[in-house]
């Protein structure tokens, strides 16, 4: 079994450009399909919210004006995640891995006002019919309290012997859903990656993405997720608690796309799909609980 690394206290993120260097360099990695994953943990203490990234997150997003999005802890948590999986004793390369859920809940406000700790772990592995799903988990902690958490699963392709595939989750009625169409322009990479510190070749430019094997640029799943989140923000009655989103075909940009939403419970069932041909792009539930 391959020994866990409890990695040293944080006190600011990690910058991104070692990061990605690091992360390329995972590229010589030849993990055996038996290989192990390890309980890679590090913890980030005194965060604070800086409300001048919130906007720019925000306008990039076209969330509204003076939101605290539930998926905007994902985002600052993202070189955390890359921090414990380019340990040399993670046995997979980063380059090829694949974003493909992601389960976010919210217990508490968040304040700008409040100083967090927020921590990451690599939890649960599983094989699947295309490879090995990683579940990587986040908590962000005031004092003892978890008051938002997520588990963010990524997959590494694997050849040989495939595991149970997943059953598709029922498609939710059309009759009574509601339709929202907008487009995504070229350039939406660019723009986010100075906000989200995700400068992935495959989402800036056509001739970086052909090089990973994309006709073009596609656009980060985290922006297409927050840009649905814009739009069903001021149909919750209540403020959000849980987002359960599941990442299904790349959304190739430019792009035109509609986002199809239906009412159930307290809560949305939505799908990102693109405009012409009826691609999915994303698929997922937005539920509001939080008093």
């Amino acid at each position: 079994m391959t020994a866990a690394l409890v990695l040293p206290d944080l006190t600011a993120l990690p910058k991104t450009g070692p990061l990605f260097t690091r992360a390329a360099l995972t590229a010589r990695r030849k993990a055996p399909a038996t290989a192990t994953i390890p309980a890679n943990a590090v913890t980030l203490r005194g965060l604070r919210f800086d409300p001048a990234h919130i906007a720019a997150y925000n306008q990039v997003c076209q969330l509204p004006e003076g939101t605290l999005a539930l998926t905007y802890p994902q985002v600052l948590a993202a070189p955390l995640h890359m921090h414990a999986l380019i340990q040399p004793n993670y046995p997979f390369p980063l380059l090829g891995m694949v974003h493909i859920a992601n389960v976010i809940e919210q217990t508490a406000p968040l304040s700008l006002e409040a100083s967090y700790d927020l921590r990451v772990r690599v939890g649960e592995s599983r094989r699947v019919s295309q490879g090995l799903e990683v579940d990587i988990r986040t908590e962000l902690l005031s004092g003892e309290q978890t008051v938002w958490s997520a588990v963010t699963t990524v997959l590494h392709r694997l050849k040989g012997k495939a595991g149970p595939r997943k059953a598709a989750a029922p498609a939710a009625p059309a009759a009574a859903a509601h339709y929202i169409p907008f487009s995504v322009p070229e350039d939406i990479g660019r723009r986010y990656a100075p906000v989200s510190k995700d400068y992935n070749p495959i989402h800036l430019y056509g001739l970086t993405a052909q090089a990973f094997g994309f006709p073009r640029a596609i656009a980060h799943g985290m922006w297409s997720v927050a840009r649905c989140l814009g739009q069903l923000l001021p149909q919750l009655d209540h403020a959000p608690a849980r987002l359960d989103v599941r990442f299904k075909q790349p959304l190739l940009l430019p792009g035109k796309v509609t986002l199809k939403y239906l009412a159930r419970g307290e809560g949305y069932d939505f799908d990102l799909l693109a405009r012409e041909g009826g691609k999915l792009h994303l698929s997922g539930r937005l539920d509001g609980r939080l008093k």
